[in-house]
């Protein structure tokens, strides 16, 4: 039985075998086929333990309606949008659930150039021809053939910096038994610097921890390890490595506002003046650190799939947001977790203070964090926060951001969950502790409660 709640606002998704089987990603690879109406499909898998069968599954669909399959193997999401770009593959999908517990898997799928279906363009239209599944098979199958695109791929990533120009640092990189490690393990060969790794094995029962980064809980063995090691700092990858999070050398998770700035710092000084987007709930050091360097930056909805169609269409070098996703203009304007942690490498190297130290500079405003509530109706729930802060400056760019001259806050309705999402940021960190706590009352008040983890 279908379940069409497996499709989401960015990719497909759910539980396994309950929520989606083999069945559903061969009538999916038909869709697939059909929808894109193009000679070949590229297709990899993570190391989930349903992944291969799904992984086969697919391909006999997309085969059987007469489609060329390019089986990229084992590899991340970050990978895949390489592939995407570099190779020039008209269409390319990768079986994966992302950072989602072991009994999830899903579906990526991008046309040539890394550009992403979505709820808006392509997955409508895959979820109402499976629904119909009215397939016939081609009168040939398609043919598969394999591709390792690992080498094409470390070659690319290692030419955004510069090797032998780095210190002798200490880095510990906490893979989560997902994709990231193979990469990072190619990557230690290469660098003058020692990669201290963390559960690099591929095991799709995540035995160590679940592979969310943004779960501080998730941070603990990095973090003992970075102490432990006296490292420079710590990384920490989600399950298909298309997300990083960092910590200090004190083992201090930075922000993702915090990185970014340091990112921006780093591509402004490489590539000099350009264009950074950065999402609504971003904080105010990443336009004023953009600013000093020369560059010029927008505010943008969240979302990888809009963050990249800005990207293009204002050829912006550069782009962040808080879940940790990371674009990069000459990466095919795709997010990846390696370069962005080669760019910390190199922006650590370049540094004559430890990153706590340096991070002080950057870590200017004080920041909630994303708080997340279960609310009965979210867009009801908006309607007296916007009449209590109505002497605030306004704008709609994605939910409701108000602005005061000494903090602000978004509050806006999440994409892949039903929940209302908060986040504020302030001067001081009193005036943060009086304005989040005020605001969480009265979203209380209208029988909103705060989801932890």
């Amino acid at each position: 039985m279908f379940n069409p709640n497996i499709f989401r606002d960015y990719d497909i998704r759910g539980v396994y075998p309950t929520e989606l089987n083999e069945a559903t990603y061969y009538a999916i690879g038909h869709a697939l086929a059909v929808y894109l109406n193009v000679d070949s499909i590229a297709v990899g898998r993570d190391m989930r333990i349903s992944s291969p069968n799904l992984f086969a599954a697919l391909v006999d669909g997309i085969t059987d309606q007469g489609t060329q399959v390019i089986d990229l193997g084992l590899i991340s999401t970050e990978m895949l949008y390489f592939a995407s770009g570099y190779y020039q593959f008209p269409a390319s999908a990768i079986v994966s659930a992302s950072h989602n517990p072991p009994e999830y898997n899903g579906l990526k799928i991008v046309t040539q150039g890394a550009v992403p279906l979505s709820g808006e363009r392509g997955l409508p239209e895959i979820k109402a021809l499976v629904q119909q599944n009215q397939f016939v098979n081609a009168a040939q199958k398609g043919r598969v053939t394999q591709q390792n695109i690992l080498e094409d791929w470390i070659n690319h990533a290692l030419s955004f910096i510069n090797p032998s120009a780095l210190r002798r640092l200490k880095v510990v990189v906490d893979a989560g038994n997902g994709m990231g490690g193979i990469a990072w393990a190619e990557v230690a060969k290469r660098l003058p610097i020692s990669i201290i790794p963390l559960y690099f094995e591929l095991d799709g029962n995540f035995p160590n921890h679940t592979p969310n980064p943004v779960i501080e809980s998730n941070l603990t063995a990095l973090k003992a390890s970075v102490l432990k090691e006296q490292a420079d700092f710590g990384i920490a990858l989600d399950g298909d490595a298309d997300r990083i999070i960092v910590l200090d050398n004190r083992g201090q998770m930075l922000s993702s506002t915090v990185f970014m700035a340091m990112l921006c710092q780093e591509l402004l000084i490489k590539y000099g003046p350009g264009l950074v987007l950065y999402n609504v709930t971003i904080g105010r050091i990443v336009p004023e650190i953009v600013e000093k360097y020369g560059g010029t930056s927008m505010r943008v909805r969240v979302g990888h799939a809009f963050i990249k169609q800005y990207m293009k269409q204002y050829q912006a070098l550069f782009a962040g947001e808080t879940s940790g996703h990371y674009y990069f203009r000459d990466n095919f304007t795709a997010d990846s977790s390696l370069i962005a942690g080669l760019f910390a490498i190199q922006f650590v190297s370049n540094q004559s203070h430890s990153l706590a130290e340096v991070a002080q500079d950057f870590n200017k405003y004080p920041q909630s964090g994303e708080i997340n509530f279960v609310v009965p109706d979210v867009l009801q729930a908006l309607e007296p926060i916007k009449s209590d802060y109505s002497d605030a400056k306004v704008d709609e760019i994605d939910g409701l951001t108000f602005w005061y001259p000494d903090w602000w806050f978004n509050l806006r309705q999440s994409k892949t969950e039903p929940l209302l999402r908060l986040n504020v940021e302030a001067n001081t960190l009193p005036i943060l502790q009086e304005k989040t706590t005020t605001i969480i009352q009265k979203i209380q008040a209208m029988g909103g409660v705060e989801k932890k983890g």
